[in-house]
């Protein structure tokens, strides 16, 4: 009850032209003494983007046309800013108490069945055309909790915690507490920073960067037909991914500086991206809306039709052939063509950030990736990185020049014009002309050509599994590398983590008896049995390994990064790495 009063209280205090705040003096002075109090209660533990909706959407808010704003009841706001705009984030269904049983027919017509729907590609463009309905409607109410639906998936699009390093930090090293490099604090103290409120509630710097990033990244209405728009926003996954990611990483960066050394450049560092990151969706919002009301003023009707959502394909393949894998902060330091090798040299795949949760790769795959390729550069290492698509358009490099290649394949499948068939296909010439493939396997299979006789005695207990024995079991248990005169290392924290897409998992085992092809690398030892989770194929040409073998810090000794921005692997992961690509060389 406190909560929900305080978050009235400060709706309240943010729009003075609300009644109540146009009350006599001393009730105003009694409102504001009260607020102080309530902002000393301890509030709830900020995830991003969590509380960080509310600020999209109050800012939003602000904004408004004053005769719109007119139209909402102070309860209207309210609603709208603190639980309207967490709306999209339920798997429950539309209902038409919520929306009304009209719109409930029609969303269901667009195959919109529950309210995560909204966070898809055609979800967002959906969500804007129930806004023009309401629009047309008049209905203040419903205009209010569309408006903010509609801020929570376009905020989502370039929420930091969808870069995958702060997504790592956020969901991963904060549930380890993994320690921050001066050894004081650990990553769970960052998590009320790396929430856009951390920033938008920040009176030393924060928020004014906040509101001065709004100012200077404002769109304008220019006349967009609806075709034009809706293609527009059904590509914010991408387009969000791309502003988001050159940032994310400063981010992190800029929070770790802040917590770990009270570093003021590393804060405004983080002001600055935040609020910029904050600013993209509230620009966004804004400018959808006004074109929304213009919408509802014609006699047009507005639909997504098979011709738009044909143009949108055509768009995101455009997108992703023509992004440029060096605006990836996470990447860009790390990028070395082959063209320039000297020598030869050991090639990884590296995949650029698309929209959130996407991947051919998998999304929880770029962190791993980078902390290889960042520990090979450290420990001066001869490789060379490989774009994805370049793989996909061109094929492999000559493995005469990289003998060796590295894939982190937490999942293997087509993600909109990135086609599975072309990369098994390219990875199969690549073998057949001397390559040799090692693969760090997550909960999906591995490419069925080129690993075709893994797949055929991979195993998995239950379709649901994602780890070859239970949590409990899993922590505490030993990954002994088979031959190996090292002790075993043991696994110290837990896969599952309580949110995120970055969890560790791979559930798979191998049945090797009676068969000759495979032999066993890598085995998962508990008090109750020994499993064969990793293997190498007979002519030593391939190599498949669990993710959870090269995560940094799952296992017993480093105790966190010692560059939060910076991700390298850690001991063991190095070892697990090096002994495996030493064990494809050896083999004749």
């Amino acid at each position: 009850m406190i909560g929900r009063f305080q978050n009235n209280l400060s709706t309240l205090m943010r729009f003075p032209s609300l009644a109540i705040w146009n009350a006599a003096p001393m009730i105003r002075l009694g409102l504001a003494l009260l607020m102080v109090t309530l902002t000393m209660l301890p509030t709830q533990k900020a995830c991003a983007w969590g509380s960080g909706h509310d600020d999209v959407m109050r800012e939003v808010f602000e904004r408004l046309p004053a005769d719109l704003l007119d139209s909402f009841t102070p309860d209207m706001i309210s609603q709208a800013i603190h639980h309207q705009s967490h709306y999209p984030d339920s798997f429950d269904p539309f209902l038409p108490e919520d929306v009304g049983a009209v719109t409930v027919a029609r969303l269901a017509e667009t195959g919109m069945t529950k309210r995560y729907d909204l966070h898809s590609e055609r979800g967002m463009a959906i969500t804007f055309l129930m806004l023009v309905d309401a629009f047309k409607r008049e209905d203040a109410a419903h205009i209010a909790l569309w408006i903010a639906a509609y801020s929570h998936v376009i905020a989502d699009m370039s929420a930091c915690n969808h870069d995958p390093l702060v997504h790592t930090a956020t969901y991963q090293w904060a549930d380890w507490k993994l320690k921050l490099p001066g050894g004081e604090n650990d990553y769970s103290k960052l998590r009320p920073l790396l929430d856009l409120a951390g920033t938008a509630h920040d009176h030393g710097g924060g928020e004014a960067a906040f509101e001065e990033a709004i100012q200077r990244l404002r769109l304008a209405d220019t006349g967009q037909e609806p075709s034009e728009l809706l293609c527009e926003i059904m590509l914010y996954g991408q387009t969000g991914a791309d502003f988001c990611s050159p940032r994310g990483v400063r981010v992190l960066e800029g929070a770790a500086g802040w917590i770990d050394r009270q570093d003021t450049a590393a804060r405004e560092m983080l002001w600055k991206n935040m609020g910029e990151l904050g600013a993209w969706s509230v620009v966004r919002t804004l400018r959808d809306v006004e074109i929304a009301r213009r919408y509802a003023h014609s006699d047009r009707q507005f639909d997504l039709t098979p011709e738009i959502e044909a143009t949108h394909r055509e768009n995101v393949a455009r997108f992703l052939a023509g992004r440029k894998i060096q605006d990836d902060a996470l990447f860009a330091p790390l990028l070395r063509d082959i063209k320039a090798a000297k020598a030869t040299v050991t090639g990884i795949v590296l995949e650029p950030c698309w929209a959130m949760n996407g991947a051919m790769l998998g999304f929880a795959s770029r962190v791993q990736s980078a902390a290889i390729v960042r520990t090979w550069q450290q420990t001066g290492k001869s490789y060379a990185t490989v774009d994805l698509r370049e793989a996909l358009a061109d094929g492999f490099p000559d493995p005469k020049q990289m003998p060796q290649l590295v894939v982190v394949g937490t999942s293997f499948q087509s993600y909109h014009s990135l086609k599975a068939d072309a990369f098994n296909r390219h990875l199969q010439a690549y073998l057949d002309a001397g390559g040799r493939v090692l693969w760090f396997s997550g909960t999906s299979l591995p490419p069925a050509g080129a690993f075709a006789s893994f797949r055929n005695v991979m195993h998995r207990d239950g379709a649901n599994s994602k780890l070859p024995v239970s949590d409990g079991d899993f922590l505490g248990a030993k990954v002994d590398f088979v031959g190996s005169r090292v002790p075993a290392p043991t696994i110290q924290r837990p896969a599952a983590t309580h949110a995120g897409w970055h969890q560790p998992f791979c559930p798979w085992t191998f049945k090797l008896e009676n068969q000759t092809e495979l032999r066993p690398l890598v085995t998962l030892d508990t008090d109750a049995t020994s499993l064969i989770v990793g293997a190498i194929n007979a002519k030593g040409k391939l190599g498949l390994l669990p993710v959870y073998t090269i995560t940094p810090y799952l296992f017993a000794g480093d105790d966190g990064p010692k560059s939060p921005h910076e991700p390298t692997l850690d001991s063991i992961g190095e070892v697990f790495l090096e002994a495996s690509l030493k064990a494809l060389a050896d083999n004749p």
